[in-house]
């Protein structure tokens, strides 16, 4: 009876906490524009996606910065959502060659601008700006990326790959890295390898990763952290590559709003419907209704809409809630009520889908070993991101 009343108590006190370490709240789609068009669908919704968020104990996030500005500006969006999130400064592969080479009528030559070394001491300025205020993390997204070579080059992402980590030789405090590997891997690691072994480069994580098993094992000797999102996890030779990572070096991401877990993935079949232990039961205490003009989402709470139908939903809600009254429900955070999801947008949310997964490529299925699993995850972001 001691030992029940013990693990009752636990189970009861214990709580799933997750830190996002990479999500995107510059991206337009938080704004309500998608493809492109300039009309947006709704009303920037970030709050309501943190709110989401801290609902589903995501306690801690990471913003990525890919551009100059965006490193600029992630100072200003955390200090407008202050305690909220931190972010990364840093220059991505796929953006090297719009920000630092010569462009000539469609395309970029391999000339670097003559700028560039005002644009690196700019990333130099921003980097110790965020890190004194306390707003960046984490210096990235930088690497390589030999997928995408339509956006820069092998030569300009090489060559500013390496620039960027220059830069942690002109300070003085040690930042860990946020990087980007994509086909790339000899390749980066004859790169970084010298900064780790003269202690410029202390920690760091490879982000979104989707590599071999043999990548994977390179990347772990170098003492990298490997995060895990949705595009890490598409087919069933990613799920066996996902399954080898040590708890001790494993973070969890969703790389929001992209990187979203797809019906298609073979990993969807791991995810169980709500609730469960990755999400914990929240009563909507809202009347019944026959036949809801609005589903919810397959595996959370919230209504899951289409873009388009993001105003018919308000007028919904505002309508049921002027016919209830006085007999109105004492919770819409969740249930049909609440701020919906939108349809193909990843959001911070839904990591805890991440955890779930590998929890079960890891074959952990009792109460208190993924109780522990998760708690690791945790503190190893917080470590390293601290």
């Amino acid at each position: 009876m001691h030992h029940l009343c013990k693990r009752l108590t636990r189970n009861m006190t214990w709580r799933p906490r997750y830190f996002d370490i990479g999500v995107n709240f510059s991206d337009s789609m938080f704004q309500g524009f998608y493809n492109g068009s300039p009309t947006p669908k709704h009303p920037c919704d970030i709050e309501d996606v943190i709110n989401r968020a801290h609902l589903f104990n995501v306690d801690r996030m990471l913003i990525t910065a890919s551009t100059i500005k965006e490193s600029r500006d992630h100072l200003g969006l955390c200090e407008q959502y202050k305690n909220q999130f931190s972010s990364t400064a840093g220059v991505h592969p796929c953006s090297v060659a719009n920000e630092f080479y010569v462009k000539e009528e469609d395309s970029f030559t391999e000339e670097l601008r003559p700028d560039v070394s005002e644009k690196l001491a700019e990333l130099k300025s921003i980097l110790i700006e965020g890190y004194n205020s306390g707003h960046v993390k984490a210096f990235g997204e930088i690497g390589l990326d030999y997928d995408r070579l339509h956006y820069s080059s092998k030569h300009q992402q090489l060559e500013m790959f390496k620039r960027q980590l220059d830069i942690l030789k002109e300070i003085q405090f040690r930042i860990p890295l946020f990087l980007h590997m994509r086909a790339a891997c000899d390749d980066f690691i004859n790169i970084i390898k010298p900064y780790i072994d003269d202690g410029t480069v202390e920690n760091g994580v490879v982000h979104s990763f989707t590599g071999t098993e043999e990548e994977l094992n390179k990347l772990l000797e170098l003492g990298f952290y490997i995060g895990v999102n949705g595009c890490s996890l598409k087919t069933e030779e990613n799920l066996v590559v996902a399954s080898k990572i040590p708890v001790d070096k494993l973070m969890i991401e969703t790389d929001a709003p992209w990187c979203e877990i797809r019906k298609s993935h073979a990993s969807y079949k791991f995810i169980s419907p709500y609730p469960n232990i990755f999400y914990p039961a929240i009563s909507t205490g809202e009347l019944n209704e026959a036949k809801p003009q609005f589903k919810l989402d397959d595996n959370l709470p919230f209504p899951s809409i289409k873009k388009e139908h993001y105003t018919k939903h308000s007028m919904y809600v505002q309508q049921r809630l002027e016919n209830w009254r006085e007999e109105a429900p004492a919770e819409t955070r969740v249930g049909v009520l609440s701020r919906p999801l939108i349809k193909s947008r990843n959001e911070p949310a839904q990591v805890g889908h991440v955890a779930e997964i590998l929890c079960k490529l890891n074959d952990i299925t009792d109460d208190s070993d993924i109780e522990k699993f998760i708690d690791r995850v945790f503190e190893n972001s917080v470590k390293v991101f601290h």
